[in-house]
């Protein structure tokens, strides 16, 4: 009875033990998964930059953190992943800028017409303050940025004929992806139709609209090429995006995390604005091979085009008050 007793309690001892070396490796395996919320699809330089992300905070974690990308807009489209993030549907999601212009107008300072000269003119703008002073503003509606993603300029395309001058716009339905660009369009004498980019291409090809406003490779991805006749090159204006957090999310997290999260951005940073110039000249290629007239503005040309948009850029420093002010004197500083 004895010698009974204690092999079951020898026994209830053994499962305890393994329980507790199940349960004791489960923890040490478990991997921390976060969603990221992509609308581009996967063959866009930006999702190939999140995948380069999702590598980094990989190594950075030793395997502990995965970062699950859904591109393709799988969970929630360019026009929906705001409200996603301020209410903590997602943890993180990639972000075209402008679509906080409703709560905070001063986002659309990259929309603004003819103020970045160069590509490199953009990053410098961000890091002077820009960044700084919309992260603010961003974490006053419950999200965080982790890092920026560039897009590089967007161009013209359209069906009709080439755009060398404002009068070429008149008559034209374009789509644009913004309250400022489609400011712009107007501004030049076209009729601007804010869509989204998932809705582009159909609108295109049905004859919805003339053409479009977006970048080169952008339109190489989305198979625009295929629907439009010529290409305006005029680098008028920027689409920038951010990967943020939901803000509580955030805050919850254990610093370490954080660390890796924004580490990883960096570098994710610093590939993609390496890589925008390759992919827009690569995308250059498709789409003259494609059978597009391409033109590129010339500077007298371009002045044209400046003059006529002025009061875009007045409304929106009216409009904005001192963030708006502060993010444009920046902006004008870096040139």
């Amino acid at each position: 009875m004895n010698i009974s007793l204690l092999n079951k309690k020898s026994s209830i001892f053994v499962i305890l033990i393994l329980t507790l070396v199940i349960v004791f490796s489960v923890n040490i395996s478990a991997k921390t998964v976060i969603r990221l919320s992509n609308q581009l699809p996967p063959s866009h330089h930006i999702s190939k930059s999140l995948e380069l992300f999702a590598s980094k905070v990989d190594e950075y974690s030793q395997g502990k953190i995965e970062i699950k990308v859904f591109p393709s807009a799988q969970l929630f489209k360019d026009t929906e992943i705001v409200e996603a993030i301020q209410d903590g549907n997602i943890e993180l999601g990639l972000v075209p800028v402008n679509k906080w212009s409703g709560m905070i107008p001063a986002a659309e300072i990259f929309e603004m017409p003819f103020i970045f000269s160069e590509l490199s003119s953009i990053e410098k703008a961000i890091n002077a303050g820009v960044g700084e002073l919309l992260d603010k503003a961003f974490q006053e509606k419950g999200a965080k940025v982790v890092f920026w993603v560039d897009y590089g300029f967007v161009q013209f395309f359209n069906s009709k004929r080439p755009l060398k001058k404002p009068e070429d716009f008149n008559g034209l339905k374009i789509r644009t992806f913004s309250n400022a660009t489609a400011e712009t369009v107007k501004a030049l004498g076209g009729t601007p139709v804010v869509m989204s980019s998932s809705e582009m291409y159909m609108a295109l090809q049905r004859g919805t609209v003339d053409g479009a406003t977006t970048g080169m490779p952008a339109a190489v991805s989305r198979k625009i090429y295929e629907v439009q006749k010529f290409l305006t090159i005029c680098n008028y204006s920027t689409a920038q995006f951010v990967v943020q957090a939901n803000l509580d999310w955030w805050n919850d997290q254990p610093e370490k995390t954080k660390q890796i999260l924004i580490k990883a951005g960096k570098d994710a940073e610093k590939w993609l604005r390496g890589e925008i110039m390759n992919s827009e000249r690569e995308a250059q290629k498709v789409i003259e091979e494609a059978g597009l007239e391409v033109y590129t503005l010339s500077p007298q040309e371009r002045e044209a085009f400046i003059k006529l948009t002025e009061p875009v850029r007045k409304n929106y420093a009216e409009k904005t008050g001192e963030l708006g002010e502060k993010l444009l004197e920046i902006a004008f500083s870096v040139q």
